[in-house]
């Protein structure tokens, strides 16, 4: 997934997590300016063991309404024990409180004239139990290190698929224009880890590209690969049957491979300077507003405030950012590596303009420095307690002390 390497030098401190689901808590940290009355009603979800997308189909369909009236400022892992908030169009409270589902908890906080969207979150405060890890002198070893040096900012595995880490694949057939074999993997590549009997149906379909066999032998849980394989058979393009998909699944597979080529960038950046502490001419760098939490906001060129950003970077409030590339992307100076890694793939900036506006991407810039010395990281007894700004994963940022791969 292009995370190539780590920036600290300390042994790592081993260990597992989400063993079970209560191990791994995480609460949205947001901004919520709620009234008595209003068109969006505001709710509070404690859960466990429940992804974000499907509780909202559980819910829209409990409530007897489009999951597009309900809205969220960030997604959860299904195995965890989260906290996070909703809002839902035209929904009267009588209405949320008859709804009740296993391992859910759900509070009427009020109303709001706006749906929840990514800028009312400012971040999440984690709590994460590791089993069998090694002791606590290690952790403020690596924590000094991560603050001297900078803490990577890569997408975690969970960017790119939840057992079948193949979403990137997916968006660069997308941008190579071969919407065939991006079917194809989306539907039928095996993937080491996946249920060992879904596995060996998907080796076969992956062979026979057989829509009939597929239909029979996959279970029903897949529905999105047997919606798919049904616009096969109802005679629709591998194309077409792409894109019927919901519209935040279409959007993730460009949005992954920009993450993989932002995971080369950011690894190429350790092994090249060091730190990520460093900055010249023709980077860019993003800036810690603080409110409730510390959250990034703006990004800029660094050119004549070379110097300014440099104090910046050294009082803990900017970050060197690096380029999720798009066809509007300007990349200058040391940043132009991201077309070497581009044309690897067959692919240029244009590439990401396509026919379809869901498979486009004009492109942005992300902090490669998640900052976690305004976080109070703290470990006792196997439990590591701390604060992210949006955007930031937790499992990367366990990586570094725990060096070991985390999904």
């Amino acid at each position: 997934m292009g995370i190539e390497c780590y920036i600290t030098s300390t042994p790592g401190m081993g260990g597992e997590i989400k063993v079970d689901a209560s191990d791994f808590y995480v609460e949205e940290v947001a901004e919520l300016n709620l009234s008595d009355d209003g068109d969006f009603l505001i709710i509070r979800v404690e859960k466990r063991d429940w992804d974000t997308l499907n509780f909202v189909r559980v819910l829209s369909n409990a409530l007897g309404i489009s999951q597009k009236r309900i809205s969220f400022a960030g997604t959860k892992d299904k195995r965890a024990h989260t906290v996070q908030y909703f809002s839902i169009h035209k929904v009267k409270r009588e209405e949320i409180e008859k709804v009740s589902l296993k391992d859910v908890k759900i509070e009427v906080l009020g109303y709001t004239n706006k749906a929840i969207q990514l800028g009312d979150l400012f971040g999440n405060f984690f709590r994460i139990k590791v089993h069998n890890c090694r002791d606590g002198e290690i952790f403020q070893k690596t924590r000094s290190e991560l603050i001297e040096k900078g803490t990577p900012n890569f997408f975690g595995l969970q960017r790119f698929g939840s057992i079948r880490f193949i979403t990137h694949e997916v968006g660069k057939l997308i941008l190579q224009n071969n919407y065939e074999e991006a079917f194809w993997v989306y539907v039928a590549k095996p993937f080491e880890g996946e249920n060992e009997e879904v596995r060996k149906i998907r080796e076969i379909l992956w062979e026979e590209r057989d829509p009939k066999f597929g239909l029979r032998e996959l279970p029903k849980y897949l529905r999105y690969e047997r919606n798919l394989l049904q616009k096969l058979r109802e005679g629709k393009s591998e194309e077409e049957a792409l894109l019927s998909l919901p519209k935040n699944l279409k959007m993730m597979f460009i949005h992954a491979y920009q993450s993989y080529i932002f995971n080369r960038l950011l690894s190429e950046r350790i092994r090249h300077y060091g730190d990520l502490k460093t900055v010249e001419r023709g980077d860019f760098a993003c800036y810690l507003s603080f409110r409730r939490r510390p959250t990034f906001s703006d990004c800029s060129e660094v050119d004549a405030n070379e110097a300014r950003v440099r104090y910046l970077i050294k009082e803990r409030v900017a970050s060197l950012a690096l380029p999720l590339v798009g066809y509007d992307t300007n990349l200058k100076g040391w940043s132009r590596i991201a077309l070497d890694f581009l044309a690897e793939d067959n692919l240029d900036l244009s590439s990401f303009r396509t026919k379809h506006k869901e498979f486009s991407s004009s492109g942005s810039y992300r902090p490669a420095d998640m900052l976690i010395e305004h976080t109070d990281v703290s470990f006792d007894v196997n439990v590591f307690s701390f604060y992210l700004p949006r955007g930031c994963y937790a499992t990367v940022f366990l990586r570094e002390f725990l060096k070991k791969e985390l999904s």
